[in-house]
């Protein structure tokens, strides 16, 4: 019988709470905190997601029925953007859980019970990697991995938002523990297994994109460990994950090659986002090759960077790190390359967050036993220090992360080599690329019955959606309008968005004459902003 550690469950179940207590968007009279505020994408994939299960709902396992999957998948409702799992996944979480979740029943969807699918799936990363770390390194690896995983500001910021990132960094982490525990021996897995770990890797496939990075990661180490023995393997594998992937996503099935095609080269082929980077503006393909690794390291909150420096001291990596590590490089090694558009941040490279999390973990355990005595399959570890240290050390890393990570703001949050939120916009950084700030305790800033103008507008549906799914918006009566730079017609209440890559230079700063009704800062470093024009003078042009 499988079972889980005791310190894995708990965990999990407190990586769950602590991300769902801030899943409050603008909630009215919720008990909660408030959260993250609405932000881009996240009305698209609950959208998504509830049309998804009502088609699972209605039509069951006849969806696998050509003429049914022509209905559904080929219906001018359904987005092919992204495969489908990650958002059923939210969908599931927001049919289930919205009868719990009250306020919300004049909005279009329940975002609160849809973000709990993400909470979920962020608490099964905790338990998988700290129970494998437990088993394969012992019980301190497993406590230490949990409590850089909570630790981290962009895995449990992402948790609190009905986005994709978390259900994929499930899914990836789903993926490559078969890789640690099977293929990093010295003699190539067996059928069995290598046949599993293909389907896992076609789950995450149907999960997003970036499921794309495990194939040409397993091939390189699987040469480098089996050299011709690697064949074989490396075949069915690919046979395996590539039979999951297409035959659960029917729309592909319409029209298998040019879907397929569509599919991939979507990612490349979109309009054209921008990136603030060092105090310039950049075009997502033309962003500076080093951003991915900058972007990364300045996200690590400082626990992190301190095991990853005592790991790089003790000892040589074994297979299993040294394919962590490689899981780590190959992603951001293709986002640094020319041509390949990266922007929002850390976003697009999430995944290796995980990896780096155990490897952190690794040198604080490291650093806890006595040289020579442990090894990598050990049931049990040796603790050299006492144990006032160990739990010392850890509370310290506990009470350090609350900071980070229990505000509403943590996916905009820059760790120790940016100097925090403040170091980051001295570098020029981007202060917020998702809009978060726009949470409940903002939109109660702002006056009843009143009609705002807003910039940056990122897409045509941002601001209905705003309207039609935050509740406090609705309560008092907002009207959301884009502000078309127009500076005689459009005067009045100014909604500032401090996303820096599409905000104009010229309104970053409050205009002359122009008075502050409501803001949200994060360490002094305004996230977004209010402003009256009425008697304000713009300058002209408004660049």
């Amino acid at each position: 019988m499988l079972r889980v550690s005791f310190v894995s469950s708990v965990a999990a179940l407190i990586a769950f709470v602590l991300s769902a207590m801030m899943v409050n968007h603008g909630l009215v009279d919720s008990s909660l905190p408030d959260g993250p505020g609405l932000t881009l994408d996240e009305s698209f994939n609950i959208d998504q997601g509830v049309y998804l299960v009502d088609a699972l709902g209605q039509h069951g396992p006849l969806l696998v029925m050509p003429s049914v999957a022509k209905e559904v998948f080929g219906s001018p409702r359904y987005l092919p953007d992204h495969p489908p799992l990650g958002r059923l996944i939210l969908g599931i979480s927001h049919q289930l859980i919205s009868w719990l979740v009250p306020d919300s029943e004049s909005t279009l969807y329940n975002v609160p019970a849809a973000r709990l699918g993400s909470c979920f799936a962020f608490a099964m990363v905790v338990l998988l990697l700290s129970e494998f770390a437990h088993r394969r390194y012992g019980a301190v690896t497993g406590l230490c991995t949990a409590v850089m995983l909570i630790g981290m500001p962009h895995l449990i910021g992402h948790a609190r938002l009905a986005a994709l990132e978390s259900t994929t960094n499930l899914a990836w982490v789903a993926a490559i523990l078969p890789l640690l525990a099977w293929w990093t021996d010295a003699k190539p897995p067996t059928m069995f297994t290598i046949i599993l770990s293909g389907g896992l890797c076609g789950l995450l496939l149907l999960t997003k994109v970036q499921g794309v990075f495990i194939p040409p990661i397993i091939c390189l180490w699987a040469v480098w460990q089996y050299r011709s023995k690697a064949v074989v393997p490396l075949f069915v594998y690919g046979i395996a994950a590539a039979t999951i992937f297409l035959a659960c996503w029917p729309w592909l099935w319409l029209d298998p090659i040019p879907n397929v095609m569509r599919y991939l080269g979507r990612t490349t082929d979109r309009p054209t986002l921008y990136c603030w980077y060092f105090g310039q503006r950049y075009a997502d393909k033309m962003v500076p090759w080093h951003f991915p690794f900058v972007m990364t390291l300045t996200a690590l909150p400082a626990w992190t960077l301190v095991g990853l420096a005592i790991r790089g001291f003790k000892r040589r990596l074994d297979t299993i790190e040294q394919f962590l590590l490689l899981s780590v490089l190959f992603p951001l090694v293709v986002f640094a390359v020319p041509g390949v558009p990266v922007y929002d941040g850390t976003r697009l490279f999430l995944i290796v967050m995980p990896a780096i999390c155990l490897l952190a973990a690794r040198g604080f355990a490291l650093w806890l036993c006595v040289p020579g005595q442990l090894n990598y399959k050990a049931k049990t570890e040796c603790i050299d220090k006492p144990k006032s240290v160990v739990v010392g050390t850890l509370c310290t890393i506990c009470i350090a992360s609350c900071y980070w990570i229990m505000q509403p703001l943590t996916i905009s949050q820059y760790g120790l080599l940016a100097a925090g939120d403040r170091g980051a916009a001295t570098m020029g950084m981007e202060s917020c690329y998702w809009s978060d700030a726009l949470n409940g305790d903002f939109w109660k800033q702002v006056p009843e019955d009143s009609t705002i103008y807003v910039a940056p507008v990122s897409h045509q549906f941002q601001l209905s959606d705003i309207e039609s799914l935050v509740p406090v918006v609705q309560q008092r009566n907002i009207k959301l309008v884009p502000f078309e730079y127009d500076r005689t017609k459009q005067k009045g209440l100014l909604l500032l968005i401090h996303r820096l890559a599409d905000l104009r230079v010229s309104l970053q700063s409050v205009p002359e004459g122009a008075t502050v009704v409501a803001e949200v800062t994060r360490d002094g470093i305004v996230m977004a902003r209010l402003i009256d024009t009425t008697h304000a003078s713009l300058p002209d042009p408004l660049e």
